[in-house]
C-alpha cells in the first residue's frame, strides 16, 4: 500500500476486520477459491489505536482478513511484528473474532509500501528464499492463522527508495513456489489448510515485472489492487478508482489477457478517496494542477466532505466526486463500490476485497459491495450442476445452513465440530437448555447452547480428556456419530445396517463409531468413496454435510 495510505491513517489514529471428505492440500483451496465467493478485507495494525479494534469489524461479510503487516527482518529474513504489544493484541482479538466467526480465514500480510524493500535480496537466493518460506511457516503456527498474503511493492521497479532487481521477475515466482511447498508441509503436519496470495497493482507494468501465469498457478488468489489511478504523485489532479477502460475495468481485462484464470482474481476495491487542495485549471476540477493533496476515509468523507456547503458533487466514470473553493475530492461511496463488485461478478472474477477496513468504520461501504457481488440468484460458488446443489438449497430454505457470505457457500471448506452441533441444534428446534460443562466451550460462543443441549441429549460425547474441540474438523465417522445419536434421540428407525467388513478399510473404524457408520452407509445417509474405501477418518466439506444432512432429514426424518 502506498507511504500516504500509511502516514495518513497512523496520524488520524494519533489525532482520533461428491463425497465426504475434504480436499486436500492444493486441490482443496483451488476448489474453495473457483468458487468466486472470497470476500477479503485489509485491517491496519494501526487502526485500533484509533479505538476501531477488530472486534468492529464486519466479519459477517466477509471471508478473509489480511492483517498489515508484518516485516521482512533484513538480519534474518524471517517476519517481524511492526507494533509488537499493539500487534499481539490484535492477533488475539482477530482469533476471537475467528472463534465467533469460523468462517473467517486470518491471514498475515508482509511488506506493504513501506516495508517491501527486502524482498528482493531474500527472492535473491535459493537459501534466502528457503528460510524466509520456513520463517512464514512458523509464523502461522506461533500465531495460530490461516495464511500468508505477500504484498511486495514491487518486484523490478522497487520500493520505498529501494532498487530492484531485473532478476525479481523469476525471483518472485521462486520465491511463492518455496513458501507454498512450506505451508503444503505444514498443512501434512497441522492437518489444516494454509492459503497464499499477493497483491498485484493495476497496471500492464505491473504484470510485465512478474511471470503472471506462474504466479496464478502457486497463490490461491491474486488482490488486484483496483485503485491508485491517480494521486498525490500525479502531476494532475484524477480519479482514485475509475471505472472505465483506464481505470478498473481495463485492469481487469489485462490480468485476464495475461493468463490469469478470473477464479484466481479478487477485485479490491478502495475505502478511501484523495484530496486535492490548492487546484486550478482542469475541467471541474479533473486535470488540474494542485498544491497538496492527501487520502481521505470514507468515514471522512460522510463527517466532513459531505457536509461542506462550498463542495458540489457528481459523478465521473461511475465514482463521486466534489469540487469547490479550489477543493477536489475523488472518493468512493455505495454505489460507486458496488459497480465494482457487479463488475467482478460480472467477469466471474474469485472475490472482491478492501483497503483498509478501518476507513469503512460502520461497514456501509463494505455491504454494498458485498450484496452487490451476491446479487446473482443463490450461492455465486455452487454451480447449478453441481452434486451438491440441491442439497445446499435445501438446508438453506431449511434454515440449517447459510453462505459464509450473501455470495458463497464456500462447499469446499471443512465443517467444525462446533459448527456441526449447531446444525444439529437447529434442526431440533433449538430448544432451551443449560450450560455446557465442556471446558474448552466458551459462555459466549455461538455453539455455546447447542453444545450444551447436545452433551446433555447424548448427541456429543466428547474426548476422553472431557474436552469438546469445537474448532476441530468433524470427520465422517464421527458425523455419522452425531447424526446416529441424533436419529435415536427422535425416536426414528435405526435398524439398518451394512457390514463394514465389505470395504478394505472397515477394520479401521474405532469401535464408538462402528455401530453408527454401519447404520449411515445402511441408510443410504452416507456413501463409499469411489475407490471402495470408506474413509472414516476422512474431513467433511460443508458440500458433503449439506448432502448428508438433506439425506438424513428425507430418508431417516422423513421431513419434506
Amino acid at each position: 500500500m502506498k507511504p500516504w495510505h500509511r502516514w495518513t491513517a497512523a496520524c488520524c489514529a494519533l489525532a482520533l476486520m461428491a463425497v465426504l471428505a475434504a480436499p486436500g492440500g492444493r486441490a482443496g483451496r483451488e476448489a474453495t477459491y473457483a468458487g468466486n465467493g472470497e470476500v477479503v478485507g485489509y485491517y491496519a495494525a494501526w487502526a485500533s489505536h484509533s479505538g476501531f479494534t477488530p472486534d468492529r469489524l464486519p466479519a459477517g461479510e466477509l471471508t478473509q482478513i489480511n492483517y498489515a503487516f508484518a516485516q521482512i527482518d533484513p538480519d534474518t529474513g524471517g517476519l517481524a511484528l511492526e507494533y509488537e504489544a499493539r500487534d499481539r493484541k490484535n492477533l488475539e482479538a482477530l482469533r476471537a473474532l475467528r472463534r465467533e466467526h469460523p468462517h473467517l480465514d486470518l491471514v498475515i500480510s508482509v511488506g506493504g509500501w513501506s516495508d517491501s524493500q527486502y524482498f528482493s535480496d531474500v527472492a535473491a537466493t535459493a537459501a534466502g528464499r528457503e528460510a524466509f518460506a520456513a520463517a512464514c511457516a512458523s509464523f502461522l503456527r506461533a500465531h495460530d492463522l490461516d495464511g500468508v498474503d505477500l504484498d511486495w511493492e514491487y518486484p523490478v521497479s522497487g520500493a520505498s527508495g529501494s532498487a530492484g532487481r531485473p532478476a525479481d521477475k523469476e525471483n518472485f515466482t521462486l520465491l511463492l513456489q518455496a513458501v507454498r511447498r512450506a505451508l503444503d508441509r505444514l498443512e501434512r503436519q497441522e492437518g489444516r489448510e494454509y492459503t497464499l496470495s499477493v497483491a498485484g497493482a493495476a497496471g500492464t507494468w505491473y504484470l510485465r515485472n512478474i511471470e503472471p501465469r506462474a504466479v496464478a498457478e502457486t497463490v490461491d488468489h491474486i488482490f488486484l489492487m483496483g485503485y491508485d489511478f491517480a494521486g498525490p504523485w500525479s502531476q494532475r489532479t484524477g480519479l482514485n478508482a475509475p471505472m472505465g477502460d483506464g481505470g478498473v475495468t481495463g485492469s481487469v481485462q489485462a490480468y485476464l489477457d495475461s493468463g490469469i484464470p478470473a477464479e484466481k482474481l479478487v477485485l479490491g476495491i478502495p475505502l478511501y478517496g484523495y484530496r486535492y487542495q490548492g487546484v486550478s485549471g482542469g475541467s471541474r476540477g479533473i486535470g488540474g494542477a494542485f498544491d497538496s493533496a492527501a487520502s481521505v476515509t470514507w468515514r471522512w468523507v460522510k463527517s466532513n466532505a459531505l457536509k461542506d456547503s462550498s463542495l458540489s458533487g457528481y459523478r465521473r466514470d461511475q465514482v463521486p466526486v466534489l469540487f469547490g473553493n479550489r477543493t477536489f475530492i475523488s472518493y468512493e461511496d455505495p454505489q460507486s463500490v458496488a459497480a465494482k463488485a457487479a463488475l467482478a461478478a460480472e467477469q466471474s472474477l474469485g472475490g472482491i476485497g478492501f483497503w483498509e477496513l478501518s476507513q469503512d468504520d460502520e461497514g456501509e461501504l463494505v455491504r454494498a459491495a458485498a450484496a452487490a457481488f451476491g446479487q446473482a440468484d443463490g450461492f455465486r460458488d455452487v454451480a447449478a450442476d453441481a452434486w451438491y446443489a440441491s442439497a445446499v438449497e435445501y438446508v438453506r430454505r431449511r434454515g440449517l445452513m447459510q453462505g459464509v457470505t450473501a455470495a458463497a457457500f464456500r462447499p469446499a471448506a471443512s465443517v467444525s465440530r462446533g459448527m456441526t452441533a449447531a446444525i444439529l441444534y437447529r434442526l431440533a428446534g433449538s430448544p432451551q437448555t443449560g450450560t455446557s460443562a465442556f471446558p474448552d466451550v466458551p459462555a459466549g460462543a455461538y455453539y455455546a447452547s447447542a453444545a450444551a443441549w447436545a452433551q446433555a441429549r447424548g448427541v456429543v460425547t466428547g474426548y476422553g480428556d472431557g474436552t469438546f474441540r469445537p474448532d476441530g474438523a468433524v470427520t465422517r465417522q464421527q458425523l455419522a456419530a452425531m447424526l446416529y445419536r441424533y436419529a435415536r434421540l427422535q425416536g426414528a428407525d435405526t435398524s439398518a445396517g451394512a457390514d463394514l467388513a465389505a470395504y478394505p478399510d472397515g477394520a479401521a473404524v474405532p469401535d464408538y463409531a462402528r455401530e453408527a457408520l454401519a447404520w449411515a452407509v445402511g441408510a443410504g445417509v452416507l456413501r463409499g468413496r469411489a475407490d471402495g474405501r470408506l474413509d472414516g477418518g476422512g474431513t467433511a466439506t460443508r458440500a458433503d454435510l449439506a448432502v448428508l444432512l438433506q439425506r438424513f432429514c428425507q430418508e431417516v426424518l422423513g421431513l419434506d
